[in-house]
């Protein structure tokens, strides 16, 4: 009887606790970096949480904070990789890494936009392309954003099937023990 009082209690108080990992993603939207950042449970970030950036040697690029659905942005000045480092509090803190081969070739590694400029109407049709570039970058990553923040919570849901096995996986080690126990009964007798 105890066996079955303690087991119902190990479920109830299971099905109260909810563990959750900080999940999140960057990506670029012209010479924006985008982001997010939350739990898996589905839980964003608090508004005004602070998003440090920073190069791949440590030195600080800048801050950012994030929205009331766990977004913000940075402006990337230079085509290096950015790493941006979020902590959300009660020791959950986020690193993520955007590699410079994902930003614009026009963005230099100095931080001014490349321009050979031949002649004005050469000139101004490589800008006019790269502003439709640029258009069609975002137009695209506002697209896609959506699709990324819901795969990333079908990575990190459990399932009813995970759910299901693990219950039959401790039915199973019971009647194991069950079974033990019975046998070391008749074995003493």
């Amino acid at each position: 009887m105890k066996l079955i009082f303690s087991f119902s209690m190990l479920l109830f108080v299971s099905f109260h606790l909810s563990a959750h990992n900080v999940v999140g993603g960057v990506y670029v939207s012209g010479f924006d970096i985008e982001g997010e950042a939350g739990f898996s449970n589905g839980a964003m970030a608090k508004t005004g949480t602070l998003v440090k950036v920073f190069d791949q040697t440590g030195i600080p690029l800048g801050e950012v904070e994030t929205d009331d659905e766990g977004f913000f942005v940075f402006t990337a000045k230079k085509r290096i990789t950015h790493v941006f480092e979020v902590n959300m509090g009660s020791g959950h803190t986020l690193k993520m890494q955007l590699p410079a081969e994902e930003l614009p070739e026009s963005l230099g590694a100095a931080g001014v936009i490349k321009s050979n400029a031949p002649s004005k109407s050469t000139a101004t049709q490589k800008e006019a392309a790269e502003v439709t570039s640029l258009m069609l970058e975002k137009a695209i990553a506002k697209q896609i954003k959506p699709l990324r923040k819901e795969i990333q919570a079908l990575k990190e849901k459990s399932g009813f099937r995970d759910i299901i096995g693990g219950i039959g996986y401790i039915f199973g080690l019971l009647g194991l023990l069950a079974f033990l126990r019975e046998r070391k009964l008749k074995a003493n007798v």
